[in-house]
């Protein structure tokens, strides 16, 4: 719908060459994969595409991420989830009562490509367009036939090139709270705040109060074998990628 006005105008100035809307999206396409190649791109002009274009490429991929592995799809967050209680149990865990540590470890990296990222923050009910809605429904907050302008989920905040979707864990105290052991999501290192945990310092999560979170968290998007129907034996709900 955005990329239409587009190719009529590039057929009007050049008739000879058959312009489509695909080939709009795939001129969009080429500004971003361009200036990250070779740090410019002439395809990003506003002569070429106007402001109200971008928002519309923009919301174009928002809608393909929202509906594929963000809150459209109704088992998004159940393959999220294992990535993210998996994560959480090992922060959580004490690292001296680990028969396979010889050392304590700080920092734990898990890569992916980029399908994956949105599952994760579904799991964690960020960036949810309806979560304070009351009604929660999901998908009318994303028409397919005019931009949502207001909306929480724009894929560009959370789907840059090399994104990263981190989780914290912190020892401390701070004016009005008590000295412990507190959780904060961070993503491409902005800090987001988890919408019923946010009882610490700069609203992160006291680790007394995630256990039961996380419980929430599990039953709000369903078990991964369950919600995926999978229908081999050996099927598990637990990710071990950290044991």
């Amino acid at each position: 719908m955005y990329a239409t006005p587009a190719a009529l105008r590039f057929n009007a100035a050049a008739p000879s060459f058959n312009f489509t809307p695909t080939d709009i999206y795939a001129i969009s396409l080429l500004c971003g994969y361009e200036t990250v190649i070779r740090g410019s791109s002439p395809f990003c002009n506003l002569d070429v595409l106007s402001p109200n274009e971008w928002l519309g490429f923009e919301y174009t991929n928002d809608l393909q991420y929202f509906y594929n592995t963000g809150y459209g799809n109704p088992i998004s967050g159940a393959i999220g989830f294992p990535w993210l209680n998996a994560t959480f149990d090992t922060l959580m865990a004490d690292q001296d009562s680990k028969s396979n540590a010889t050392t304590d470890q700080d920092l734990y990296v898990s890569f992916t490509h980029r399908e994956l990222p949105p599952t994760v923050l579904v799991a964690l009910g960020l960036f949810n367009n309806s979560a304070f809605s009351g009604a929660n429904n999901i998908n009318e907050t994303m028409p397919l036939d005019t931009i949502n302008h207001r909306r929480a989920w724009i894929s560009s905040n959370f789907l840059q090139f090399l994104t990263n979707i981190a989780i914290e864990k912190m020892e401390c105290d701070s004016f009005g709270f008590d000295a412990g052991t507190y959780y904060r999501i961070l993503v491409n290192d902005s800090p987001q705040t988890l919408d019923g945990c946010r009882s610490g310092p700069g609203e992160s999560c006291a680790e007394d109060k995630l256990t039961e979170w996380l419980a929430g968290r599990a039953e709000a998007v369903g078990e991964f074998g369950t919600m995926c129907q999978v229908d081999y034996s050996n099927s598990t709900n637990v990710l071990s990628i950290y044991e």
